[in-house]
């Protein structure tokens, strides 16, 4: 596609909605008087990921079909029967103490005491209850079956049932109050950012650890190439894991200073760069991660995908030096499958390596 061609097709490409609704003041009455499920921080980082639009078109906790079409088919149909990429489960869990509580109940409310949210972030109109089949979830997602798989870890300490429901209002969007929120964008709000840096041309970076030498020149490069193709003005969208990761990753606190000191310092350029959280929690899924990466970044305006090598791998879970995934899996599955990106182009890389020698 030519420079003039991509940038005609972003203009006009959808962007992914947010599904924030601020309520009424008789809906707000209503809500704070219904039975309130209070979940955990990682929950709510699906939850902002869902009502921010990032995994349009899905627009509630998934309902058993839509996740056993999401295990087994990397899919999810909407509405007029049209099937778009979605490869990872992103569900809501209950114990048999709550579903027992809380089935037949017309509206379920959805609180967050761990962030300081006491009031009501969401409300799941008529709830339905089914098994949350731990196992079979880890497997198709993780492609082994260990507990010690880190993500594994967090599925098996979920309660044993999954609720979603007809309809899911999405109340108050969740402030985490960490120094981050700014950077919280949501996919308009993002597109609002391209069209005032007059981007003809958009390439995103997801990144879960400090930038290092490597990335910068890597980043620089894309730059340069997409100048050489023929566009005017390649954007840098920035855009790191925000949500839940390993004890022994680095926190997003600290990544964040680290990209910004380095947009403030000049090492970036800050002109052609947007600095953004995306909120989704990190699930360690190898190729069946790296779909979600690029996929649900296809409704905030972006044209270019920058993917490398094991961008969301993990060691193995029991055979100790060993990669899970295979580390050029993930690319390879991206490029064969871009098609189903709406338009965005794959930008595969090698290596990006510094001498520290010389």
């Amino acid at each position: 596609m030519t420079a003039q061609g991509v940038l005609k097709d972003n203009n006009a490409r959808t962007v992914a909605e947010s599904l924030w609704r601020a309520s009424t003041a008789e809906e707000a009455t209503e809500y704070e008087s219904l039975p309130k499920i209070d979940i955990s921080r990682h929950q709510v980082e699906y939850l902002q990921t869902i009502g921010d639009g990032w995994a349009n078109p899905l627009n509630r906790f998934m309902n058993e079909l839509e996740l056993l079409e999401v295990m087994n088919m990397k899919t999810i149909t909407d509405s007029k029967g049209k099937r778009h990429l979605l490869s990872v489960p992103i569900t809501q869990h209950v114990t048999a103490e709550q579903k027992a509580e809380f089935e037949g109940k017309p509206k379920l409310a959805i609180t967050c005491s761990e962030i300081g949210a006491a009031h009501v972030l969401a409300v799941i109109e008529n709830p339905v209850f089914f098994d949350n089949r731990k196992e079979e979830i880890c497997a198709r997602t993780f492609g082994c079956m260990s507990e010690e798989h880190p993500c594994a870890q967090t599925i098996f300490a979920q309660g044993d049932f999954l609720v979603s429901g007809d309809n899911m209002h999405f109340v108050k969007r969740p402030e985490f109050n960490d120094g981050n929120d700014q950077y919280r964008l949501t996919p308009t709000e993002i597109k609002a950012a391209i069209v005032a840096k007059d981007a003809d041309v958009v390439f995103a970076f997801q990144v879960r650890n400090p930038l290092h030498n490597g990335h910068v020149l890597l980043l620089k490069d894309t730059r340069e190439q997409l100048i050489k193709q023929g566009y005017r003005n390649p954007v840098l969208l920035l855009h790191p894991l925000g949500g839940w990761c390993k004890d022994d990753d680095v926190p997003l606190t600290e990544r964040m200073a680290q990209h910004a000191a380095l947009l403030a310092d000049g090492t970036l350029n800050a002109e052609h760069t947007i600095l953004a959280v995306w909120p989704s929690p990190m699930y360690y899924g190898g190729p069946t991660e790296v779909m979600w990466h690029a996929s649900s970044r296809v409704g905030c305006g972006i044209t270019h995908f920058i993917t490398g090598r094991d961008p969301a791998g993990v060691g193995h879970p029991v055979k100790a030096g060993v990669p899970l995934y295979d580390v050029w899996h993930g690319q390879k599955l991206l490029v064969h499958c871009k098609s189903m990106l709406k338009g965005v182009e794959v930008v595969p890389f090698k290596v990006a390596a510094y001498n520290k020698v010389n």
